[in-house]
């Protein structure tokens, strides 16, 4: 029986053409990790468990970046500019309805289970770089966000957005 980190082998290094995947949620977890931690069996497996446990504590959200309206970039301080979804299915109906093509990256919320709100903070707010991991940090409350604040960047800002279920 494989584990994730032979999964996560098996399909890194398919043949040019093989349209093998794999689930998102083991490539979401594997793609946190630095790169070098990527060809560690114990960090691969571990960080694949961690990412489990946080989705079924509901420490987890799906993001979609929304930079556009009509052609135009939106402003990072716009409270529209990216959609938090509870699940990857609230994503799937929102998207249904509103762009069929869009694609949302699950992350990690800290401080606790998501509930009506995340608080997001981005060391570079114009970045689009959706996919990176290193591209925001999410908290579930604003005390959790304001301390963490306090202590890493005391004059970075902290955006709310509310959980679409």
């Amino acid at each position: 029986m494989s584990d994730a980190f032979d999964q996560w082998v098996e399909w890194r290094h398919k043949p040019a053409g093989n349209r093998r995947g794999i689930p998102a949620e083991l490539y979401g977890a594997v793609m946190s990790l630095p790169e070098a931690d990527r060809s560690d069996r114990q960090r691969v497996n571990a960080a694949v468990r961690s990412h489990d446990e946080a989705r079924r504590e509901g420490r987890t959200v799906w993001l979609y970046l929304n930079a556009y309206e009509n052609g135009a970039s939106r402003t990072v301080d716009d409270p529209e500019r990216v959609k938090v979804f509870a699940s990857a299915e609230a994503a799937d109906r929102w998207f249904d309805d509103n762009d069929p093509e869009g694609v949302a990256w699950e992350y990690q919320v800290d401080g606790g289970p998501a509930e009506g709100s995340v608080w997001l903070y981005s060391p570079d707010p114009a970045s689009r770089a959706i996919g990176d991991p290193d591209w925001l940090k999410l908290f579930a409350s604003a005390e959790a966000a304001n301390k963490w604040l306090e202590q890493n960047y005391p004059r970075g800002k902290m955006g709310e957005y509310p959980i679409q279920w």
